[in-house]
């Protein structure tokens, strides 16, 4: 069987048409596929290329607010009131630092969304704990360092939670979360 080409303007009298070959089936299959694959893959390349890593941003932010404190929401605040506040800004049950020597308490975003950052003093140490509610899939435990300082962040109910403080008494501070 032979094609004819269809763009090709009809045979001048007593001329034959030009007559093509049809193509053969594995090349057709092998130009769509190389296509595809080509779409995909320039896909998946853009997307790590525009969009950051999002890799433990809240650990990020968490060294971020420890080296640099936030102004406080509230200083020194009671357990109760650091509860009701805690319940407003990221929700009901509420993982919280256990004690009375809360330093301050603030509100901030992450990933657009409420998270509490509370400054607490454990054996003369300050440490950072913030807590989010959850967001996607985050693994159940993550240990960080950066430079002096520390981080561990777990996963408690619907909530994630990072502590940050410093390296040389992690062991100190970190009991108290454990």
């Amino acid at each position: 069987m032979r094609l004819v080409e269809a763009e090709s303007t009809g045979p001048v009298e007593g001329d034959d048409g030009v007559v093509t070959p049809p193509r053969p089936p594995h090349r057709r299959v092998s130009v769509s596929l190389l296509f595809t694959l080509t779409v995909l893959v320039g896909t998946v390349v853009a997307i790590y290329v525009v969009f950051p890593r999002r890799d433990n941003v809240l650990v990020t932010t968490a060294f971020a607010q420890h080296r640099q404190p936030p102004a406080w929401d509230l200083e020194k605040p009671t357990a109760a009131l650091l509860r009701a506040w805690a319940i407003a800004v990221v929700g009901k049950d509420v993982p919280l630092p256990a004690g009375d020597a809360i330093v301050g308490a603030s509100e901030i975003e992450v990933l657009d969304h409420r998270a509490a950052v509370v400054r607490v003093a454990i054996a003369g140490n300050e440490v950072t704990y913030l807590v989010q509610h959850l967001r996607g899939i985050v693994p159940k435990r993550t240990e960080r360092r950066d430079g002096d300082l520390e981080a561990h962040a777990w996963r408690r109910g619907p909530f994630i939670v990072v502590v940050v403080g410093a390296s040389q008494t992690a062991n100190t501070w970190r009991p108290g979360f454990d």
